[in-house]
Parts: C-alpha cells; sequence; structure tokens
C-alpha cells in the first residue's frame, strides 16, 4: 500500500472509529526527531517520565527517526534516547498544558561517548501553528497579579479587559481574546465548559491554589476546538501523584488600609476579610491511584446605607464556599481514568438588588447561588501508535431565593399588592416598597452538558514524512429555565420624573409617583419550557511533519446546532465547516 492509500485510510478510519481527548485541553503532547550524523535514526527507544505521569510511555523512533507520545500530563519530563551502539542521551523539557512540545536528539556512536545528558535545552521559536502562552501556578504565584482566570488570561498577548462594553475597572472584568467580543472564546476547566450561559464569561468555578497551569490560544487554533471565534482558554487542576503535597493559605483584606486621596475623605471603617485556602494531594496506590482534594472558604461582611440617606442599612454576609475533589487512576496499562467534582456555593443574607431605600426592599432571607461541575475522562492506548480517549462534563448553576419572600395571592387587596410590588428611581438609582424579583417563585437553572470523542493515529512514511492525525465528534448541549418573575406581584413602578422618595424627620420613606413615572404590568402569560442549544460537531486534524523543513497543520471541522427557545420555538438550525490551515518553513 503505497503512502497516499495509507494516508487516506488513516483519514477514513478516523473519521468512522473514533474514540476522545483525555478531556479536552486538559493534555498535552510529546514529539521530536532523532538524528545520526545528519539523518533521521529509526529503531531508538524513546522513553519518558514525570512526577506528572504514572508509569512511563515508551515508543519507538519510525523510519524518518520521529517519535510522539500524544495525550500526557502536562508537567516536567525527562526523555531517554537509548540504541545499542550508541551512547544513551538523556534530556528534560517542561511539557505545558494543551501544547505540543518538540525534543530532538544527536545520537552519537557509544565509542565517542557513553551517554549525554542535557538538563536544559532554549525551546525553538515556534514548533506548532498554534499561537499560545502557558502560565503555571509557581509562575502566578510570582507575578503581582490576582490569581482568577481572568486575571491569568490578561497575561498574554491577545488579549484586553477593554473590549466593547466592558469595564475594566470592575473585580473581575470580561476578557476580549483576538478582537472578537468578550461573550465569543471557549473557556474550559478540567476540560469541562465553564462558560456561564448569559453572558458567555467564565463562571469563577475553582480554587485559585488548586490550578495546575492555565493554556491561552489566541491564534492558528487546531480544528479540535470550536464554538468560539476568539480564543480558547484552559485551565487543569493538580492531581496529586506519588508524593505527598499540600498547602494553607490565609488571604485577608481590610478597606480601611485603602490610603486616601489628597481631598482627606473619611476611611472606611475597619473590617477584616480573611479567605483560607487548603489542598492535600497524594497516592493511594502508588503509580496506580492518586487523590486531590481542595478547599476554599471566604466570608466578608458588606456594610452600606441606604440610598440617598446616611442610614445604615442591615450588614450583608457573603459566605463563598468551594470544594473540589478528584482521583486519577491507571485502571490497566495504558489505561487510565481521570474524574473530579467541584462545588461552589455563595450565600448573600440579606441581599440588596440594585440599590435599597429602606429596609422594604431588602430580602431579609437572602439568596444563594449554587454551582456543580462533574468531569470524567478516559484514555486508552490501543496500539504503539494509536490512542482513544473520551470524556464528559456537566456544569450547573442556580439562583436559589433571589428577590421578595412575599407572592401576592389576592389581587383585590391593595395592601396583598403593596407587599409585592417595587419602585425603582432611575434618578439615584434605588428601589423602595419591595425586594426586586421573586424569591419563592421558581429557581433559576443554567446549565450545560459535553462529551467528546476522539482518536489519535500516528502514521510514519518514508516519502511523505510524519502525521499525526486526531479526529472525533463531540456534543455540546446547554439550556437555561428561568420565569424571570420580576416582582411577587407581577407589577413594579419605573420613576422617570425625577422626583425621589422624600423622608421625615424619623427617616420613614414618602415615595412620590407623578406624571411621567410608568406602571408595569408583567405577568408571565406561558410559563417557560427551558431554552436548549445544541450542537453537534465532527473535527479532523493532521499535524504533518514533511521534512526537517516543512511542518503543517491541516484540519476541518463540521458544527450543527439546533436550538429552541423557552417556549419551545425553534431558533436556530443550521450548519457550517470551516478549514484550519497553517505551515511552518524552519529556514
Amino acid at each position: 500500500m503505497n503512502s497516499f492509500k495509507k494516508y487516506s485510510v488513516a483519514l477514513l478510519a478516523l473519521l468512522l472509529i473514533t474514540g476522545t481527548v483525555f478531556g479536552q485541553g486538559t493534555t498535552s503532547a510529546l514529539n521530536g526527531r532523532v538524528d545520526h550524523e545528519g539523518a533521521g535514526l529509526p529503531g531508538v527507544t524513546v522513553t519518558i517520565t514525570s512526577p506528572s505521569m504514572q508509569g512511563n510511555r515508551v515508543a519507538v523512533t519510525d523510519v524518518n527517526g520521529n517519535y510522539n507520545f500524544p495525550s500526557i500530563p502536562p508537567g516536567d519530563y525527562t526523555i531517554v534516547f537509548s540504541m545499542d551502539g550508541m551512547a544513551t542521551v538523556t534530556r528534560t523539557v517542561r511539557v505545558g498544558l494543551a501544547r505540543t512540545e518538540r525534543v530532538n536528539a544527536d545520537m552519537r556512536l557509544s565509542a565517542v561517548a557513553e551517554a549525554i545528558t542535557i538538563t536544559a535545552s532554549a525551546p525553538a521559536v515556534l514548533e506548532t501553528t498554534e499561537v499560545q502562552s502557558n502560565f503555571t501556578n509557581d509562575q502566578v504565584e510570582d507575578l503581582p497579579v490576582g490569581r482568577t482566570v481572568q486575571n491569568i488570561v490578561s497575561l498574554s498577548p491577545g488579549v484586553t479587559t477593554n473590549g466593547p462594553g466592558n469595564n475594566p475597572r470592575q473585580a473581575n472584568p470580561p476578557v476580549a481574546i483576538s478582537g472578537a467580543y468578550a461573550y465569543d472564546s471557549l473557556f474550559l476547566v478540567n476540560g469541562a465548559v465553564t462558560n456561564e450561559n448569559v453572558r458567555g464569561q467564565t463562571d469563577n468555578l475553582f480554587i485559585e491554589d488548586a490550578i495546575e497551569e492555565t493554556s491561552i490560544m489566541t491564534g492558528s487554533i487546531s480544528a479540535e476546538y470550536g464554538r468560539f471565534t476568539g480564543g480558547v482558554v484552559s485551565a487543569i487542576t493538580k492531581s496529586g501523584g506519588n508524593e505527598f503535597t499540600g498547602s494553607l493559605r490565609d488571604s485577608f483584606t481590610d478597606p480601611s488600609w485603602t490610603e486616601t486621596t489628597p481631598r482627606g475623605e473619611a476611611k472606611p471603617d475597619s473590617t477584616l476579610n480573611q479567605t483560607y485556602e487548603a489542598t492535600l494531594g497524594g497516592r493511594i496506590i502508588r503509580d496506580r491511584l492518586w487523590f486531590f482534594g481542595a478547599g476554599r472558604y471566604f466570608e466578608q461582611d458588606i456594610t452600606g446605607f441606604f440610598t440617598d440617606s446616611t442610614i445604615a442599612r442591615p450588614t450583608t454576609i457573603e459566605v463563598d464556599e468551594r470544594f473540589e475533589g478528584k482521583l486519577t487512576g491507571q485502571i490497566a496499562t495504558g489505561h487510565s481514568l481521570v474524574g473530579s467534582y467541584m462545588s461552589y456555593e455563595i450565600d448573600q443574607t440579606p441581599h440588596c438588588a440594585f440599590g435599597c431605600w429602606d429596609l422594604s426592599t431588602m430580602d431579609l432571607n437572602g439568596r444563594q447561588l449554587p454551582r456543580e461541575m462533574i468531569t470524567a475522562n478516559y484514555n486508552g492506548i490501543i496500539s504503539s501508535n494509536f490512542l482513544v480517549e473520551a470524556s464528559y462534563s456537566t456544569r450547573d448553576l442556580v439562583f436559589a431565593g433571589s428577590g421578595g419572600d412575599h407572592l401576592t395571592t389576592d389581587f383585590n387587596d391593595p395592601r396583598d399588592m403593596a407587599l409585592g410590588t417595587w419602585g425603582y428611581d432611575f434618578t439615584t438609582g434605588g428601589a423602595w416598597g419591595a425586594p426586586i424579583f421573586c424569591g419563592v417563585c421558581d429557581d433559576e437553572v443554567r446549565e450545560n452538558d459535553y462529551y467528546q470523542l476522539k482518536g489519535t493515529y500516528y502514521l510514519a512514511t518514508a516519502a511523505a514524512g510524519t502525521h499525526s492525525i486526531v479526529g472525533g465528534y463531540e456534543n455540546f448541549a446547554e439550556s437555561r429555565f428561568a420565569n424571570n418573575y420580576q416582582s411577587g406581584s407581577n407589577f413594579d413602578v419605573y420613576i422617570y420624573s425625577g422626583i425621589s422618595p422624600t423622608r421625615t424627620a424619623n427617616g420613614d420613606l414618602r415615595p412620590v409617583i407623578s406624571e411621567g413615572d410608568i406602571l408595569q404590568w408583567v405577568p408571565i402569560f406561558a410559563l417557560s419550557q427551558g431554552s436548549d442549544f445544541q450542537t453537534d460537531s465532527f473535527f479532523i486534524n493532521d499535524k504533518w511533519d514533511l521534512n526537517s523543513h516543512w511542518s503543517f497543520n491541516i484540519g476541518g471541522r463540521f458544527d450543527k446546532n439546533d436550538g429552541v427557545d423557552s417556549g419551545g420555538n425553534a431558533i436556530s438550525k443550521d450548519e457550517n465547516f470551516s478549514p484550519r490551515l497553517g505551515a511552518i518553513y524552519d529556514i
């Protein structure tokens, strides 16, 4: 069978029989070339080991002297090149998350040297067509920046927090990548899609000390990734290891520590807010089963005053609790399984939405924002040149108890109506009368499910070079259930006249409604059935090393989507094909 037929058969096989990535964006690849006197050397045994990997991996260089290790965990690797009659060569390299690192070796006859050890080397300027930046946990610790995914992503070229409609001064401003809108990039944590359903930014469902590495791809991205026009951000949490490691952190802030300006305004009252983080990882069975766990607890007192008043409103106590558990296991030689669970819940009691004029607008029972994410990833080495992978994830966010706790039942009783109706003053920006939204109506739920199947095939030919071909299928579905009751009575008042509420001498509120103000009736005539959006995708990508000078990245992706709104009406049903092409010439 000639080279063209072999190549065609490999492509067809990957389109028909696919296995997936070890969680998209959770692994890396390592390849390279072994030479002897300027020519590719076949038959060299290449062995890699790493504290991040259970056991070792072994490959043999092909007819062109190339080797390939797909789907390996990111980390520090030792590569040993050995062959009878040749001096053993040892190299070390840091393999970044979602990157393809290349390590070459030049072997000599053992009569010349018994062994050659190179502990570090300068990386090539460019080994793949992807434009990419990687930041490890240790690097972020050494930099004077925040530790959230948004803060880390902002370090990469091609990223800005000052895109259209953004406010770069907010605590976690949305990031825009490669000129796209902030909502149009893909965010992954442990291979799970963390894009929030409405605004498209990443949900901070992670513990900062648990993040191992973050990868930011801003251009020429492989066909393995889709559903974006900006960039791809992938973060992975730690996995434990053969040695036991852990950390404990206490971070604290106090608004009174902020220096005043030369105008000499009063400092805020002293309130110590502390964030506790802890991690622990290690082995259950050496080289077979590892564990990792992390927790985070943050409680802060949010003080403030009622709108247009010197009267202090009740202090809001915000509790932020996060937990992660992760297991990494080698279920058989060449077959690995990784599972993780993340929980993140915020409790805000009492809660004030959009400013409050008096106690009637405070949601005294508060609101809760629980989140959960589950991921499962399988990786199987079928043969020396064929790898299959499968992954699944699910994530959900719930808005529970958000709004007033009185539901009007008697619309003929003005007192009952008043208990559930709020007014909002657009002049000073505050509400009065009742909490905004309805806390005893349906909870709002935003969730997504994602799974991917992928196969990787390594093909070496004497005439057409070597090919690392990946192909697969993925399904992404997101849904949102929200009846979005605006108040407990289905009525609200918008104050546009500019006449703000007034207060009596003892502080009682006296709302004023006049000409130009609007009383709205906003009932929900048809309850939500839940909106659903689903994308089915097929992709194939070939990283082709033709010779010592030319390498290519050739791929394509087919996406088909189907979406319905909360009333069950079709809003999207289309499909498209996107080609990917990159080329490198090494001078």
